[in-house]
């Protein structure tokens, strides 16, 4: 029954391999193990290896264009075409330490793992004798490790895996094109770095993403926001991993986080507050020191939910001491922190008053300036309740009109909000009935609303 137990385990394991041909070269391992056939197991185990390497290289090379990867694919095609045919096989007993000294897709670990499976080959391979005289006998014990050590080392982990992955995770995160958007970098990442993915190669990816946050060149905001988007996509599409992360890891990581990161520390925090727990007391009361600072007030948004108390410190500080220029700092980590649910009464208040400011304006000039910097750069945190009180106060403007040239910026939030409250649509209706003729350029809204009603 435990031998039978132990073939089962194998054969589960075989369903892990991604690739078909790697996994019939594995499958014959397993059967030359199940016959009690251990020297013929560890040679064919060893050829998976040799064939998975080299197919990795292949794939570093076409897909990320890895210079070391093409280097070594270079070197193996120079042997195999050496008309010498004893030097055709000697790229498969270099291909391991490449694999680890030039490509850097192993650890030192499943290096030393895998070079005993080498090891062992070479002695199954060959009449090796001991000091008595006798050919190596491999048992089923070490027949079946190395079946399994390749496997779960190698054979089933991702194309890129390693230092690898990371180097062309760096590529293309730090690169000219790379996108800007939660939706974009999620795209980017499902397409070239998490299919397939295992657990280990995924933490890999947090654990850079967190050092390339907090400490890690270069000291460029933008790429750095490139890596907090990135970071976050990872949580929240794969959030049992990360949860996974050993905390002195956390810990030891969030410790290294240079003075000058503290700004993307609290847009960290935003995205998982439960990092907090892990931040060493050192940090944790740089990082305070840090918000305290006058010019760094706005971040305080993104840590509210660990610093509620915050909320009204912002609120009174902006109806009593802040200009308008640093009111309208506000509104991006707002946006970018998803702040709403977290202070919805500091996030309404600020709204209604960017609302009022541009009720209030003076000229036409001032209509269109308001316009364009208070009511646009709100309109992805604009609630239901707000839409009523924005139509609401235009409607009751009628004398005077000074917002007769702002058709754009209410066109702008009506596409951007009525999918998500389709129930305003009669109050669209009635701003556009009490509008038409006295604003500038209301053509378009006809149409914008007899399209939502036939959605509706």
């Amino acid at each position: 029954m435990k031998r039978y137990s132990q073939l089962a385990d194998l054969e589960s394991l075989l369903l892990e391999i991604p690739d078909e041909n790697i996994r019939a070269y594995a499958g014959e391992a397993i059967a030359s193990y199940s016959a009690g056939a251990y020297r013929s197991a560890i040679v064919s185990i060893w050829i998976a290896v040799v064939y998975d390497l080299y197919q990795k290289f292949r794939y570093l090379d076409e897909q990320f264009g890895d210079p070391a990867a093409k280097q070594c694919l270079q070197e193996i095609e120079k042997i195999r075409n050496n008309p010498d045919k004893k030097q055709v096989s000697a790229w498969e007993r270099t291909i391991l330490d490449k694999a680890f000294n030039d490509v850097k897709m192993l650890t030192s670990i499943e290096y030393e793992h895998l070079d005993r499976i080498q090891q062992d080959r070479h002695r199954c391979a060959h009449p090796v004798l001991d000091a008595e005289g006798f050919l190596f006998q491999p048992s089923p014990e070490l027949g079946r490790s190395h079946i399994r050590t390749a496997i779960e080392n190698l054979l089933s982990q991702p194309p890129i895996i390693g230092k690898a992955a990371g180097d062309a995770l760096i590529r293309d995160v730090e690169g000219q094109y790379f996108p800007n958007d939660l939706e974009g970098v999620k795209n980017a990442l499902f397409s070239r770095h998490l299919l397939p993915a295992s657990d280990k190669y995924r933490q890999n990816l947090f654990k850079l993403c967190l050092k390339k946050i907090l400490f890690l060149e270069p000291d460029n905001k933008w790429i750095i926001d490139r890596y907090l988007r990135s970071l976050e996509c990872l949580i929240k599409e794969f959030r049992t991993n990360f949860e996974s992360l050993d905390r002195a890891t956390i810990k030891n990581i969030i410790e290294k986080t240079k003075d000058e990161r503290f700004r993307a520390l609290a847009v960290l925090l935003n995205i998982e507050d439960s990092l907090w727990n892990e931040t060493p007391p050192l940090i944790q009361e740089k990082f305070k020191a840090f918000l305290k600072q006058k010019d760094n007030e706005r971040y305080k948004i993104y840590v509210i939910s660990i610093f509620p108390e915050f909320e009204n410190e912002l609120l009174m500080s902006y109806q009593k001491n802040m200009n308008d220029s640093t009111k309208q700092d506000l509104i991006t980590p707002f946006i970018r922190g998803n702040i709403i649910e977290k202070a919805p009464h500091l996030v309404e208040f600020i709204v209604r008053d960017n609302i009022d400011v541009f009720i209030d304006s003076k000229t036409y000039h001032a209509g269109r300036l308001n316009a364009a910097e208070h009511i646009k750069p709100i309109i992805p945190i604009l609630q239901a309740d707000d839409i009523d009180y924005l139509i609401n106060k235009i409607i009751e403007r009628e004398l005077g009109d000074q917002l007769i040239d702002c058709a754009f910026v209410m066109e702008d939030v009506f596409k951007n909000t009525i999918n998500k409250f389709p129930e305003k649509l009669p109050l669209w209706k009635e701003f556009y009935d009490q509008k038409k003729d006295k604003w500038e350029r209301m053509d378009n809204f006809e149409q914008l609303i007899a399209n939502a009603e036939k959605q509706s």
